[in-house]
Parts: C-alpha cells; sequence; structure tokens
C-alpha cells in the first residue's frame, strides 16, 4: 500500500509531485475550500492524471494534512493499494427526507461478501445522517462491515456543501467507496472528549433538527438556566455546551451541538436528528477535555495494530471542535499522529457531522464535536 499526500495552493502550485500510480486499486481523495472554482483546472488534472482510479471527495472549513490544518488548499490524499480492489458508488439527495433510500441505494451498489468498509461522503446541509446511516445498516452487516464517513461543511456559514461528482461540485448529492480484500484492515474509532453534567432529563418533544422540550419544559429556557452567565452569547458559545443523546440501553451517547435558537417557541436547532423520547444531558468541554478525545482515539487504534506498522489514518474532526480549540487546533491533529506507529500518514477533512462507531467493533452512528480516526493497512 502506497500513501502519498499533497496538497496544491494558489501561491505555491503542489506541495509534492504526483505520483505515477494510476489503477483501479488507486483511491484520490480531495478535500476542497467549499469555492472550489480557482481550484478546478486543479481537480481536471488529477482526474486526467488517475482516469483509472476511484476519486471522491468533499467541501471543508479545513483539510486536514498530517499534523496541519490547512483553510485555503485542495488537500489531496493517492492511496496505492497492493490487493484491496475498490467501487463507488453515488446517490442524488433530491430531499433530507430521501436519505435513508439514497443509503440504501449505496449500499445496495456495493455489497459484497468480501467487503470490508465503506467511506460515505454527503452534502452537509441536506442530509439526515443518521437516516442514512439507517438505509445503509439496512443492507450491509456491519459486524463485518465498518461504516465511515462524514457530511462535508462550509466556513461555518451554512449555505453550501458539496461533494465531487464527476469532477464538479455537486449539491444534494452522496457517495460511498467501498473496500474489498482478505488483507485489508479497516477499523475505526470516536472519541469527543466532552464531561457531561448535571441530571439526566427525556426529550419530550423533538422534531428532526429542532427540540422544542426537556422533562416537558420549553429547551430554550432550561438550557438558559444551565449555561447561565454563558447564555448571553448564545448560540456561539453552545459549541462549549453541546447535549449528550443516551441511546436506549444507556451504554453510550450521541454527541448533538446546537447552532440556533429560537426565542419566539423557545427551541433550539441542531444540524443532525434529535429523537424524541431520548435522554440526554448537558456536556461540557475545554481544549484539554477535546485534546483528550483526540488522543485516546488514537491510542485506542494504537493498541490494537500490529508494532512498527505506519498506518493511513483518515482523520474527520468537527468543525465545531475547530471553533472551540481556536488557533490551537492543529494540536489535536499533531495529538492523533503521534499516537500512531512511526511513519503513518494522516488526510482528512472538518465536517458538519461525522459518521463512526461509537467503539471499535461497534455500529456506526451519527456525531457532532466529535474526533473520528479510520486507519487503513494491508497485511500478509
Amino acid at each position: 500500500m502506497q500513501v502519498t499526500l499533497s496538497f496544491f495552493t494558489q501561491a505555491t502550485g503542489w506541495h509534492k509531485p504526483l505520483p505515477d500510480v494510476d489503477s483501479p486499486q488507486t483511491l484520490v481523495l480531495i478535500f476542497s475550500p467549499p469555492d472550489s472554482k480557482q481550484y478546478q483546472s486543479t481537480i481536471e488534472q488529477l482526474h486526467a492524471h488517475y482516469p483509472l482510479a476511484v476519486i471522491t471527495g468533499c467541501s471543508t472549513v479545513a483539510g486536514v494534512f498530517n499534523e496541519h490544518l490547512l483553510e485555503n488548499a485542495l488537500v489531496v490524499g493517492i492511496i496505492r493499494f497492493k490487493t484491496t480492489h475498490l467501487a463507488f458508488a453515488s446517490a442524488e439527495l433530491a430531499h433530507s427526507d430521501h436519505s435513508f433510500q439514497a443509503g440504501e441505494q449505496i449500499a445496495k451498489s456495493l455489497n459484497r461478501p468480501d467487503l470490508k468498509g465503506i467511506l460515505i461522503l454527503t452534502d452537509g446541509l441536506n442530509t439526515n445522517g443518521s437516516e442514512l446511516i439507517s438505509g445503509l445498516a439496512s443492507v450491509v452487516n456491519e459486524s463485518n462491515v465498518t461504516i465511515v464517513g462524514g457530511l462535508a461543511s462550509d466556513k461555518m456559514q451554512f449555505a453550501s456543501t458539496w461533494i465531487f461528482h464527476q469532477g464538479q461540485a455537486a449539491s444534494r448529492r452522496v457517495s460511498g467507496v467501498g473496500f474489498y480484500g482478505k488483507e485489508l484492515v479497516f477499523t475505526s474509532y470516536a472519541r469527543d472528549g466532552f464531561k457531561p453534567f448535571g441530571p439526566e432529563r427525556v426529550i419530550t418533544r423533538s422534531a428532526g433538527k429542532t427540540l422544542y422540550e426537556i422533562d416537558g419544559r420549553p429547551a430554550l429556557q432550561l438550557y438558559k438556566e444551565y449555561l447561565g452567565e454563558h447564555a448571553a452569547n448564545l448560540p456561539a458559545t453552545a459549541l462549549h455546551f453541546p447535549l449528550a443523546i443516551w441511546n436506549q440501553t444507556k451504554d453510550h451517547y450521541m454527541v448533538r451541538t446546537v447552532v440556533s435558537i429560537n426565542e419566539a417557541d423557545d427551541s433550539l436547532g441542531f444540524v443532525a436528528d434529535i429523537p424524541q423520547g431520548y435522554s440526554t444531558q448537558l456536556m461540557y468541554g475545554s481544549f484539554d477535555n477535546l485534546l483528550d478525545g483526540a488522543e485516546i482515539a488514537a491510542r485506542s487504534l494504537a493498541d490494537r495494530l500490529p508494532p512498527k506498522t505506519p498506518v493511513f489514518a483518515l482523520t474527520i474532526s468537527c468543525s465545531g471542535r475547530k471553533l472551540v480549540m481556536g488557533d490551537d487546533a492543529d494540536q489535536e491533529l499533531e495529538a492523533t499522529l503521534e499516537n500512531l506507529p512511526a511513519g503513518s500518514q494522516q488526510l482528512g477533512f472538518y465536517s458538519y457531522g461525522e459518521l463512526a462507531p461509537t467503539a471499535l467493533g461497534g455500529y456506526c452512528c451519527l456525531h457532532n464535536e466529535t474526533m473520528t480516526l479510520t486507519v487503513m493497512y494491508e497485511g500478509s
């Protein structure tokens, strides 16, 4: 398995020359600033250089290039697998209500007995991530297949996000890459680093991405009570105080981040679904908490790897984490890379939602403000 990472800027061109590794077993990942027009000729160059490869990517507020966070560059990974085979599938998302069907369609296209993993990239503003996962899981066996991915982002304007489709930026689409082969190790882990506090409560009224009532009380009122002086700067301060949504068996939670408030009906708006009837709890996150989460994710994966085995790490973190960590956000990238085997390489992007198992060997869930790491290598 040969991994080459590079990036392109208008000022400096390519950081590293493109390798001659075109083949059907080559994967090209491209993470681009939201305005892709200035990079269109470069994207066309990649398609011309790798006509046989599987090429996919999406818009992002910032790309991940090893331990660096790059905001104004086209970040590219070229991975030439030795024994692993690849397949590509795409589906239209005319409306977010079609997310289940889109996931089901992609899973049917990719499902084979030797399927090891699926990488999903999708429009970050027109996708119901939970329904998309449910559609995928209705076809593939998650006991044998690891599902990972992320929702495309823009510069926190929530105006337009997209994925690459046939070399063009396309909204309202989802893409999937299937990975096949006995020698491929494809494993993932997610960790947020936030700390739950206060009593557990019940989501008594919600609809889609809007939360209206907790324990029968207006959600915004209750949220303000807990935040105290921090409530004055909502929704900005909500990045530090997301909600934990506990699953029915209480063995794990999903993080949900408030992105808007509605004073008229005392509701909270999110970028992901809020399931009615589930338990919820407020959370708090500091820089150190989030950095610890990134380190734990990397160490948890590294402990399962053979010693001295370099890996390719696909790192998808949340745009919200980037805002909380500020100018020091790249420290979580340093932490993940330092905790992986020497010689490992890291590529990825900052998203509007992360798709990854909640635990090693677990089932895929939609996360917010979470660091997700997926490592790949080919064994013997």
